[in-house]
């Protein structure tokens, strides 16, 4: 008899206890942030761009580049940005998050970049920047084209 209650208090102690290790699976989605660049759309005229965040220890962080090729620079802008069928994927970088959490250099092409950063956790929705990257070369010569500015005869 009490080897029955004994192992029926050993049963219901194990189901007891993997019933509130489900709970404890719960994600801090503050642990999990994109440092640089801090605004959602922003405009850079340096070609290599620094993404860093803040992930635990040992996240596998997937940062993705996506470009529109425009070559004219004048179809879009942070202002009028290109439909997300329009995006083209131009690399994709594995990371892994230490103590200080990430960062990487990437490259950015001429024109408006998407920057999508993937924690791959699952409950962590991916956090987007948008960045445009433009040459101050190219800057002159549209304000120098640009009928808004008067010129000098």
């Amino acid at each position: 008899m009490w080897r029955r209650f004994t192992a029926l208090l050993f049963v219901l102690i194990i189901i007891t206890s993997i019933s509130s290790f489900a709970f404890a699976d719960d994600v801090d989605s503050s642990k999990y942030q994109v440092i640089l660049p801090k605004e959602e759309a922003s405009a850079y005229k340096n070609k290599v761009l620094l993404i860093s965040g803040q992930a635990p220890i040992g996240t596998k962080v997937s940062i993705e580049l996506y470009g529109v090729v425009d070559l004219t620079g004048s179809k879009y802008s942070l202002v009028n940005l290109p439909k997300k069928e329009d995006y083209t994927l131009i690399s994709t970088i594995d990371v892994e998050s230490g103590p200080l959490g990430f960062a990487k250099e990437i490259e950015l092409i001429r024109g408006i970049n998407k920057i999508i950063v993937n924690f791959n956790v699952e409950g962590i929705a991916p956090i987007e920047r948008i960045v445009y990257y433009y040459e101050a070369q190219q800057i002159f010569e549209t304000l120098k084209n640009s009928s808004v500015i008067p010129t000098a005869n």
